[in-house]
């Protein structure tokens, strides 16, 4: 016995001599004191106030968290001082295959216990497929690296990292992170530092699990599939033939169709809980691939853009035409008409002479931009592709508002006081021909609220190019002033009296300061010589917290009806002009009708395009991302049979034509010169 212990104090007195040792006990120690902080600072979470009061919460904090965790130090321990020389061992299939389940189980508890907080109302079936999927993963992993640690670690930090950042990506928009999301990650990079991030501690306990079964394996003998260089190629062309055929099968099969996962479009969050996170990211994706609609033929859209005639002319004088998408401008008074210390937008709600105004239903909810901008640009709907237009289609977009007045004789200026780069704006506003693109280079100097550009510096940046342009102006402009997150330092002008909430104050306090610069901007076109049409609109909603938004509704957002919760994706728009038009309130529209209906204000030349678009909003009065808007005043989900679907289909062959039908587009359908 005393022989024993003498040699193991030998054994520790070496391996403490080497470098790599003190370097991963050193990380170790820092890992496991800072997870010991945490849960002891919060440990009632895991005491009597997480179980209803009762003595078993002081079990579970003794068991699980003391127990566990000597554990787990004790077996790091042994790993690190006490274990035999370290050999290299080859795993066969038979160990391939437990190793496989057991991660698979890992990673389906790693993504679902972060995010998930139904996480055990998962139905098995789909649990059982998040397993299958996580473990051909691990396998592949295993694989291509021929090692057991460095899979393990791929394949840990692969899953956490997603699943951190759609958790993340949840808080502050309301949307989990999808495979398409990861086309634009520059844009998110641009904004991600402005919000503030407060990690988990379900995050800091998988992150320590993590930590210690990769520290273990690292120490531990060495596992690997192959040992001739031979059969490590002949595994690796395995790896990367499963991989490609995975991708493969998911993304063109019907497979995740058959798999009976409906993504819920108003609450994606929804679908995410109940199905699981896995599933959920590789049907979203499988949906973003577009395909050719069912009966799609080209002639019969030949025929249908020689059918349409235009409805209006162009007068004699163009007007300037001012497009202004202000970021999160909103009125959630109507969904509740909540008590504040001043009105929020009396301009707005003020302004009737010359005015068209009401309601527009975006595709976008507490993010996304991008999608809002895509819609009013180039009138496809969202409802026919699920990731971000100009990130996924680029150079494609090439059929806009732009050209058409560009052919009228119109200089034409995109604006947003931001990084250019983001949502790829620089490509896209180059292919669908604007003139020129001021971004946040081009205010420098300006003034600016919260660190970004002001909605008044950008209108001010306006009104000195209508007055410098010898040409009518159409400008694009995607404001900044109002972007989240709203824990900036900021004197809130507008206050919540009833409900207590700062974020929401200045929120609040921003669009008002919004409505005061559209004010001023219009007092001042009012006095101009120049016949000015202005088209001002949200982009979507506020990402606020889901305790405010049950305060409006009422009720959590899970168990708000479908007709009201598409109050989540209605903004405000106006269409004013300098001049004599007709005045229309509480009309409902939406992005994808909003730029055919300015042009068509503004008394310019419509393309067949504009026209049918203008036809098509008789019928279907509203488009959503997931629902639309019929003629009887309510809104219906797509599929469930209403009389306005029968224009759907016509809808999806038009805009396929339009945007990936390339060799065989209807040109003079789409632009006023054909030869485009």
């Amino acid at each position: 016995m005393k022989e024993k212990i003498q040699k193991r104090a030998k054994r520790i007195r070496i391996r403490w001599k080497k470098r790599k040792v003190k370097i991963t006990v050193a990380l170790l120690l820092l890992v496991w004191l800072a997870v010991i902080i945490v849960l002891l600072k919060h440990w009632r979470l895991f005491g009597r106030s997480a179980n209803g009061g009762s003595v078993k919460g002081i079990v579970q904090w003794a068991f699980l968290w003391i127990i566990g965790i000597a554990g787990a130090i004790l077996w790091q321990f042994y790993a690190l001082f006490l274990r035999k020389q370290r050999t290299i061992r080859r795993i066969g299939i038979g160990g391939m295959i437990p190793l496989a389940i057991a991660m698979g189980t890992g990673m389906f508890w790693v993504m679902e216990w972060i995010y998930n907080p139904q996480m055990f109302t998962i139905p098995y079936q789909y649990v059982a497929l998040s397993i299958c999927v996580s473990a051909i993963v691990f396998l592949i992993l295993l694989l291509l690296c021929n090692s057991l640690w460095l899979a393990v670690l791929l394949c840990s930090c692969l899953y956490f990292a997603w699943t951190v950042a759609s958790y993340f990506t949840y808080m502050f928009r309301g949307l989990p992170l999808q495979i398409v999301d990861l086309l634009d990650l520059r844009t998110a990079a641009t904004v991600a530092g402005d919000y503030e991030y407060t990690i988990t501690l379900h995050m800091l306990i998988v992150g320590a699990v993590i930590t210690s079964i990769v520290t273990s394996l690292f120490v531990a003998n060495r596992y690997q599939v192959a040992k001739s260089k031979k059969t490590k190629i002949l595994i690796r062309i395995i790896g990367l033939v499963v991989l490609v055929g995975g991708i493969r099968y998911l993304g063109w099969s019907e497979q995740p169709e058959r798999w009976g996962i409906e993504l819920n479009g108003n609450r994606p969050g929804d679908s995410f809980y109940s199905y699981g996170m896995q599933m959920c990211v590789i049907r979203s994706a499988r949906d973003a691939i577009v395909k050719e609609p069912a009966g799609y033929e080209v002639e019969e859209l030949q025929q249908m853009a020689d059918d349409t005639k235009i409805q209006n002319t162009r007068k004699q004088e163009r007007p300037n035409i001012i497009a202004i998408m202000d970021e999160t401008f909103s009125d959630l008074t109507w969904i509740r008409d909540f008590p504040v210390s001043d009105e929020i937008i009396p301009f707005y709600n003020s302004l009737k002479e010359n005015t068209i105004k009401g309601k527009v239903l975006v595709p976008a909810l507490g993010g996304g931009t991008g999608k809002t901008e895509f819609e009013f640009l180039t009138g496809t709907s969202m409802r026919m592709l699920s990731s971000t237009p100009y990130v996924a289609l680029g150079k494609k977009l090439d059929v806009s508002l732009v050209k058409p007045l560009e052919e009228q004789g119109y200089t034409t200026v995109a604006m947003h006081p931001y990084v250019p780069t983001n949502y790829n704006r620089e490509v896209v506003y180059e292919t669908m021909g604007f003139d020129r693109f001021l971004s946040l280079e081009d205010f420098e100097g300006d003034q600016t609220i919260r660190g970004f550009i002001s909605d008044e510096a950008c209108f001010d940046k306006i009104v000195g190019m209508i007055e410098e342009e010898e040409n009518p102006l159409f400008t694009f402009c995607v404001t900044m002033q109002n972007h989240s997150p709203y824990t900036k330092s900021y004197d809130a002008s507008v206050k919540l009296t009833e409900y207590k909430d700062e974020r929401v104050d200045q929120y609040l306090s921003l669009v008002h300061e919004s409505d005061r610069a559209l004010q001023n901007l219009i007092e001042h076109l009012k006095e101009s010589d120049e016949p000015t049409v202005v088209v001002f609109f949200g982009d979507h909603l506020p990402s606020l917290s889901e305790e405010f938004y049950q305060y409006l509704f009422g009720i959590p957002r899970a168990e708000v009806p479908f007709e009201e919760y598409q109050n989540y994706y209605l903004t405000p728009f106006l269409i004013w002009a300098n001049y004599d038009i007709e005045e229309q309130e509480n009309v409902m529209t939406s992005s994808n009708y909003l730029g055919a209906m300015t042009v068509e204000a503004a008394g310019v030349e419509l393309t067949k395009y504009q026209q049918y678009l203008l036809n098509l909003r008789e019928e279907v009065p509203a488009f959503g991302a997931s629902s639309y808007l019929g003629q009887d005043g309510k809104f219906h989900e797509y599929g469930a049979g209403g009389q306005e679907e029968n224009y759907l289909n016509l809808d999806d062959s038009v805009n396929y034509n339009k945007i990936f039908d390339r060799k065989n587009r209807i040109n003079d359908l789409f632009f006023l010169d054909s030869k485009e």
